[in-house]
């Protein structure tokens, strides 16, 4: 059978650079990805945007155009709709594409899986009408969608670009709810002047505060003991800012911060480490993006967070090293072409260590403090159902997950996965990189018999 010399699962900023550079090598290059387009989060639908002028995204979204043109005149196998579930040691990979089971083989492989929101398990965030800032930015880049007079509540440039982006569009928003302490400003201050060094980004993040400020939307700071008010669905939001406060409204967005997505690297059994500056877990990766097994890179977001700039210039690193793995460049042209992109996550670096310490996360926002607030939405466990497990001697969270069925869902504990190691770590009182996270296997999504029965491989040729 004739195999891929890369397959590339993800097709954001990481996955379309490494692509775009391996293609010009003549490898012959594979990318997965689930979405209907090139893009992924960050530059979802930039290319046939719905909206009528896409520019009031930002020209952080309408420059992924330019990269997703380039992407798709380079002449990989692009597979959109390709729901990846399966990556094996030996190289082969299975996917659920249009309704079949099919598989590929691939000499090296690139995995780009991105990053997902941090669960912000305050009480009332399973009500319908509370969804995460994200996933409003999704709906708006999709499909125009919109919610008018909902309340944004966390902290993260994130959250201010989605209200910022709201408001260009002429939407109304009833508040934006600021969870960022004062002491968080006092410990990012010592990296003040290297984020200074990245001028450019510092000013992009300031502007979008000025926006919020300058469309007088009431700002509350320093916000605790946020709860959403509502029976069956969200009315609005609680907390504590400068006094007890309540806000009306149909649709909360909650945000606090991101994290790298995990699960696939989990259940292929990578070695992964805590990031503390982070407070995530992350693939263990070397300077070029391999990973402990060594025909397996992780770039982008799902390396550890640094944002769509620099996970250009990481794709770009991985795919040098892989072509140079292949034979098609040497060591001395592998490091020759590697200065820009090193100079820039350089750059970069400065900038980010800024970000991680204001924005850092909130751990009262990140466990939940009330013993009926659901941890486990797909199978609907408690914190208290969770204590009580913990309590009969389920103290990791694979013995948690097998005494309460807490992260056995369709999700396979991609939102519970965070608060569990959390609220163990907590109760153990030790950290939580000595707690652990949940041990994850193929297939990562519910697979029907009948699409299993339906099996097809793909080989270069046919991808052509």
């Amino acid at each position: 059978m004739m195999i891929f010399d890369c397959a590339i699962i993800g097709a954001g900023p990481a996955g379309m650079s490494a692509a775009v550079l391996l293609a010009g090598t003549g490898l012959r290059v594979v990318v997965l990805d689930r979405g209907a387009g090139a893009g992924g989060q960050i530059f979802r639908a930039a290319a046939n945007s719905p909206l009528t002028d896409a520019g009031v995204l930002g020209p952080d979204y309408t420059d992924g155009a330019g990269l997703i043109a380039e992407f798709e005149r380079s002449g990989v196998t692009h597979m959109a709709g390709a729901d990846v579930w399966h990556v094996g040691e030996d190289g082969t990979i299975l996917f659920s594409h249009d309704g079949e089971t099919r598989q590929l083989q691939a000499r090296e492989i690139l995995m780009c899986p991105g990053a997902m929101e941090r669960p912000m398990p305050i009480p009332g965030w399973t009500l319908p009408g509370v969804m995460t800032a994200g996933a409003a930015q999704v709906m708006l880049k999709s499909d125009a969608v919109v919610a008018e007079n909902a309340v944004f509540a966390g902290s993260g440039p994130l959250l201010y670009l989605i209200v910022a982006q709201y408001l260009r569009l002429g939407v109304p928003v009833a508040a934006v709810v600021d969870t960022t302490p004062h002491e968080n400003y006092l410990s990012a201050l010592p990296y003040g002047p290297s984020a200074l060094r990245a001028w450019p980004m510092l000013r992009k993040g300031l502007g979008l505060l000025r926006e919020i400020k300058t469309a007088r939307v009431p700002m509350f700071k320093s916000a605790t003991n946020l709860r959403v008010l509502g029976q069956g669905r969200a009315s609005g939001l609680a907390f504590d800012s400068k006094g007890a406060q309540q806000i009306a409204a149909q649709h909360v967005f909650l945000h606090h911060g991101v994290v790298p997505q995990t699960n696939m690297t989990r259940a292929m059994g990578l070695d992964h480490i805590w990031n503390e500056a982070q407070q995530s877990w992350q693939v263990k990766t070397d300077d070029w993006g391999q990973s402990s097994t060594p025909h397996v890179s992780v770039a982008g977001d799902g390396a550890g967070i640094i944002g769509a700039d620099a996970a250009r210039s990481a794709g770009r690193l991985a795919a040098m090293n892989i072509a140079m793995r292949l034979g098609e460049v040497s060591v001395a042209d592998r490091d020759r072409w590697a200065r820009p992109d090193r100079a820039a996550l350089g750059h970069l670096a400065s900038f980010r260590g800024f970000v991680d310490r204001l924005y850092a996360p909130v751990p009262a926002l990140s466990v939940p403090q009330e013993p009926d607030t659901l941890v486990c939405r797909c199978e609907e466990q408690s914190v208290q159902a969770l204590r009580d497990g913990f309590d009969a001697g389920a103290r990791d969270p694979n013995a948690l997950k097998s005494l309460t069925r807490c992260g056995m869902g369709p999700c396979q504990g991609r939102q519970c996965g965070p608060i569990v190691s959390g609220l163990l770590a907590q109760w153990r009182r030790e950290p939580i990189g000595d707690v652990g996270y949940f041990r994850l296997r193929s297939p990562q999504r519910l697979l029907s018999l009948e699409e299993f029965s339906r099996f097809q491989t793909i080989t270069p040729e046919a991808g052509e």
